[in-house]
């Protein structure tokens, strides 16, 4: 088996390290949105779905595609 490229290693290692960063920045995101938009008089309740909304569309790739387990017939 080959070894992973000297860039690869490097960018395993910068995407470690800068990913409680990137989680920091899209909770500060998510606070701005929610404020945004009680403010704009909007029901708490409508800030929540709408976070819950964009957090469903942003990490609904984790969760993989559905195993389709069709049964062959012969």
């Amino acid at each position: 088996m080959t070894r992973l490229p000297s860039w690869a290693v490097w960018s395993i290692a910068v995407a470690a390290a800068l990913s409680p960063v990137l989680a920091f920045l899209m909770a500060i995101v998510a606070e701005i949105l929610i404020d945004a938009l009680s403010n704009a008089g909007m029901l708490e309740f409508a800030a929540v779905i709408a976070i819950g909304g964009i957090g469903w569309s942003r990490f609904r790739r984790l969760r993989g595609r559905p195993h389709e387990s069709a049964a062959a017939e012969t």
